[in-house]
């Protein structure tokens, strides 16, 4: 049994003595690879990148942030059928306008009567594409404003306006101004068809439709014989009811120079009582709204009867119209973009009773 445990400790103390020197050889080989993994970490970490430059992380949501916006609006294109060269409305849509006061004081024999009146009017514009264009005007009076009790709004016209090679032409309800005579017989609106063109240096307008449920066909050429003298002359048919009316008008107007020009015009209508109608007026400078200071001054004589003056665009006629008499005026533009304009009128109607009206009217346009 000594033998044996003899034998025990010295094979333990052999193995003690040589233990170092076995197990230095695999320690070694362990060193190599956790070294390289040190390496790894060092270059590749990501929480190491994190914690030395916060300012990457910010750039990367702002970058994911557009993207995604990017995103949305290509969606939106394609759902939308998105057309690039129209995509901006904005850029097709144009919107003026005019904030006008009037006053009237007529006098007609022994009725008299006042209106004071506050109006706008809204002229929006749509340009589709370089033919058509839709024009509008909306206007909101309130009339008698001493009462505070009279006020309506209104889509006054709305119409497609087509320019072709060498013509235009117009579908809707649209103005009706009569040039030849400047406004004599009618400065209202119809609803119906509009041609316009100029061949060899003369202008023609055709109209045809509806105005205030009379069937309406008028035709008028104007054309400038010289440089300082402009002639022209129309025709205007009316039916209603069977009831038929003819007016032929002929017009012009002379520069005598660059201040002073006098303008005409003669009516005859071949139906009713007082079937001729006309309208002499002389002008000097006159007020334009773009230059500040600018004014003018008028006179005129005027013998309008109804028959002759549908819806005349004197402002003195619209109270009470069927006028002859002479009216003086002036204009004056205070401020730019700004209007004023003063006139008297004093005749008589055709029912042989005096008339007077005095008028006054201030606009701001924008």
């Amino acid at each position: 049994m000594k033998k044996t445990v003899l034998s025990a400790l010295t094979a333990a103390f052999v193995l003690g003595f040589t233990a170092p020197q076995v197990s230095a050889a695999p320690v070694e080989e362990d060193v190599e690879p956790v070294e390289v993994e040190v390496e790894d970490v060092e270059v590749a970490s990501p929480v190491i990148v994190t914690r030395t430059d916060p300012q990457v992380n910010e750039e990367l949501r702002e970058l994911r942030a557009r993207i995604a916006e990017l995103e949305r609006d290509r969606d939106y294109r394609e759902n939308q059928d998105y057309n690039k060269s129209n995509h901006d409305w904005l850029d097709k849509f144009k919107l003026t306008g005019e904030m006008r006061y009037r006053f009237w004081y007529d006098k007609a024999g022994n009725n008299k009567g006042s209106n004071n009146q506050l109006q706008v009017r809204f002229f929006p514009t749509v340009e589709i594409n370089d033919t058509f264009t839709i024009k509008t005007r909306l206007t909101g009076t309130y009339n008698h404003m001493e009462h505070d009790n009279g006020s309506s709004w209104a889509m006054t016209y709305a119409y497609l306006q087509g320019k072709f090679n060498g013509f235009q032409v117009n579908a809707g309800k649209m103005p009706l101004f009569t040039d030849v005579d400047r406004g004599m017989i009618a400065d209202d609106f119809f609803s119906g068809v509009q041609f316009l063109t100029n061949f060899d240096g003369i202008d023609l307008k055709v109209n045809g439709g509806d105005w205030k449920d009379s069937d309406y066909l008028g035709a008028e050429a104007t054309y400038g014989l010289m440089d300082d003298l402009t002639v022209g002359a129309g025709f205007h048919h009316f039916q209603h009811s069977g009831a038929k009316s003819n007016i032929f008008v002929a017009g012009g107007e002379y520069r005598l120079n660059e201040d002073w020009s006098i303008n005409g015009a003669y009516a005859h209508n071949n139906k009713g009582n007082h079937k001729n109608g006309y309208n002499i007026e002389g002008n000097y400078l006159g007020a334009k709204r773009s230059e500040e200071g600018s004014w003018g001054a008028f006179a005129a004589y005027r013998y309008v009867p109804s028959r002759i003056g549908i819806a005349p665009t004197y402002d003195s006629f619209s109270v009470s119209s069927n006028k002859k008499g002479f009216e003086i005026g002036g204009t004056y533009t205070p401020i730019k973009d700004s209007l004023l304009k003063v006139s008297y009128f004093h005749g008589k109607t055709f029912n042989h009773q005096n008339a007077r009206t005095l008028f006054a009217r201030a606009s701001l346009f924008f």
